[in-house]
């Protein structure tokens, strides 16, 4: 465990920061990004294989031991006065500023919503409803966790509800706002 970075000035890339549970089969995926594009060779996908792992406070802890000890040029934990350490909730992605690391983006690939799922591939979902709902297309899959069913961003020209302003995302949140069927087709349930 790191306890404070290591000599050189460093940025803040990203954040470990989702209160997502996950379940046996999910994967994390971790990219990491330069100008010139993704680092395929730093980037990894982390799979849950125990329920454990799949607790919020568990593998937000574990991705983040995960790039302290495998990812160079970069480190992930929470500041403290005591220096970098990993935190259960919150824990920051730093990378040394002379790495050209700029960016991370921490993804999800779900297989599963429940504990009792039969048939994965119609389960699958791209993002846990809001996450990353500004780039949310055609063909986008949330799980809403309001209503724990799986809904898929309609074709042009009604995927444009499915970003829409924040004054109107309420009205269109899948399986609940009062017009989210002009945006979403529910595909689980």
């Amino acid at each position: 465990m790191h306890t404070s970075l290591a000599c050189g000035k460093w940025s803040a890339i990203g954040c470990l920061n989702h209160h997502t549970q996950l379940f046996i089969g999910d994967v994390v995926s971790v990219t990491f990004y330069d100008m010139q594009g993704e680092l395929v060779s730093l980037s990894f996908d982390y799979k849950i294989t125990s329920l454990e792992q799949g607790e919020p406070h568990a593998w937000l802890r574990l991705v983040a031991e995960y790039i302290n000890v495998h990812i160079p040029l970069v480190s992930a934990g929470k500041m403290t006065d005591e220096g970098l350490v990993l935190a259960y909730r919150k824990n920051e992605i730093f990378a040394l500023q002379s790495s050209g690391i700029y960016k991370v983006h921490i993804g999800f690939h779900c297989i599963a919503k429940c504990d009792d799922c039969i048939d994965t591939k119609n389960n699958a979902y791209d993002y846990i409803y809001p996450e990353n709902s500004d780039i949310y297309n055609a063909g986008t899959k949330v799980l809403q966790p309001k209503t724990g069913e799986v809904y898929e961003c309609r074709p042009w020209p009604f995927n444009e509800f499915c970003r829409a302003s924040e004054d109107k995302k309420k009205m269109f949140e899948p399986g609940v706002g009062k017009s989210w069927a002009m945006a979403w087709l529910q595909i689980s349930g």
